[in-house]
């Protein structure tokens, strides 16, 4: 049996770390901070929202995915996991969202990261004139495979329900974009290779992303242009 780590730190952050994960099941989302006393709220447009019918992406949008997680990149040093999230209306996403802030961001390993879910709420409100009804929480396995550790699959429900307490009827996602080991090679588009996964290369690094419901279902994604 795997053995699970649990930190609390004083701000009641929730840091949650497999100890030694092996590849496909690296710890990554971890729960969110406690839920605040009278979170503000917000009401989402009278738009239709993704559920079951998936969404699309474009291909500009892919491209930032692709610099959000090669940013962190520090030589002779390993890549840490990142956060990140895209936003939009209806079944469409439209915007990335970095986190590069410690309000949002505690601790990043290349094993774990830990975070805010209130915060990053406050930082898309922040960043858009209308808050979004459809929500993507990305988060990046480096060397690893886009799928889902029991720690994200236990956790996903609560950054879900956390993000529609502040947020009431937004669709929230969930995305794993994984990234390879460095090694020169030719660009590839990205294309969907499977229902709810894209994969693509950079002139350095392999990229796969696969998207899942709170309940750890495959969700559908399309590339639109």
């Amino acid at each position: 049996m795997r053995k699970i780590r649990v930190g609390i730190e004083g701000n009641g952050t929730v840091r949650i770390k497999l100890k030694k994960a092996g590849k496909a099941e690296r710890s990554g989302v971890t729960e969110a901070g406690k839920t605040l006393p009278s979170p503000q709220t917000f009401s989402a447009p009278d738009v239709p929202t993704a559920g079951s019918r998936g969404f699309s992406l474009s291909y500009p949008l892919l491209g930032q995915m692709e610099i959000r997680v090669e940013s962190v990149f520090r030589p002779k040093e390993p890549d840490v996991e990142v956060v990140y999230a895209l936003t939009g209306f209806g079944r469409s996403v439209d915007h990335l969202h970095k986190f590069s802030s410690n309000e949002v961001v505690a601790h990043a390993t290349p094993e774990m990261i830990s975070y805010t879910a209130e915060k990053m709420v406050e930082h898309i409100r922040a960043e858009r004139a209308e808050m979004p009804n459809l929500i993507v929480h990305v988060h990046s396995h480096p060397l690893g495979a886009p799928a889902l550790s029991d720690v994200d699959k236990e956790a996903m429900p609560k950054v879900a329900a956390t993000i529609q307490t502040i947020v009431p009827g937004a669709t929230v996602l969930f995305g794993v974009h994984a990234i390879g080991r460095e090694e020169r090679r030719p660009r590839e588009l990205p294309e969907r290779v499977s229902l709810n996964k894209v994969r693509w290369s950079s002139i350095t690094r392999l990229h796969e992303v696969a998207f899942f419901d709170e309940h750890a279902e495959p969700v559908e994604v399309r590339i639109d242009g």
